[in-house]
């Protein structure tokens, strides 16, 4: 039982942000970034595959400070959107943006939300801070609609791309689209939810 909730302890704190990784989500490189790569590259991505998101359901999970829902709803004007994060101290800060969007403390790893109730679903740079990131995508799959998309971009840190990608299709989800930048360090993916899912 002692070591059981040692492991658990030790998830939950890889799963938070320290000072200086808390300072660095919430500076202005760091939105620079999201918006001018990270959105651009996803936006890019959809419009190769033909896929409109505009007032759809979309969820930003681990939304962090909010900016990266901003950037969602002023692009996409979703008939609902729904943020989260893991971290009380960002979801404090993304509050403080006043924008029309349901912001929550949760887990990715159990998502408070219906099942199949969202047309897409962006995890900007968050599955490589998730020991189980694997039941996170299974969570993100149950969510979405069938046909939904997921998009998400990740360092090469927690696991191989050949392992994300096949936490990817274990979660019934198909690749539709993948990039990478910054010397291959960096690789986007558009997924979508098999419609036998």
């Amino acid at each position: 039982m002692h070591k059981h909730k040692e492991s658990v302890n030790a998830a939950e704190k890889e799963m938070r942000l320290g000072k200086l990784e808390f300072a660095a989500m919430n500076n202005p490189i760091r939105r620079w970034f999201q918006k001018h790569v990270e959105f651009r590259i996803f936006k890019k991505h959809l419009d190769r595959c033909g896929i409109d998101l505009h007032g759809g359901v979309i969820m930003d999970a681990g939304c962090g400070s909010g900016y990266s829902t901003e950037l969602i709803v002023n692009e996409f004007r979703p008939s609902r959107a729904i943020a989260f994060d893991y971290m009380p101290e960002q979801i404090r800060l993304a509050r403080k943006r006043k924008l029309e969007v349901y912001f929550f403390v949760g887990d990715l790893r159990q998502i408070e939300a219906g099942s199949g109730i969202c047309d897409a679903v962006f995890i900007f740079g968050v599955l490589h801070h998730i020991p189980e990131w694997k039941k996170a995508l299974s969570e993100v799959a149950r969510v979405l609609k069938r046909g939904g998309v997921l998009l998400v971009d990740e360092p090469r840190y927690q696991f191989t791309w050949q392992g994300l990608e096949s936490g990817f299709r274990n979660a019934g989800m198909d690749i539709l689209q993948v990039s990478s930048f910054f010397f291959h360090y960096f690789h986007v993916y558009l997924c979508r939810k098999l419609d036998t899912q």
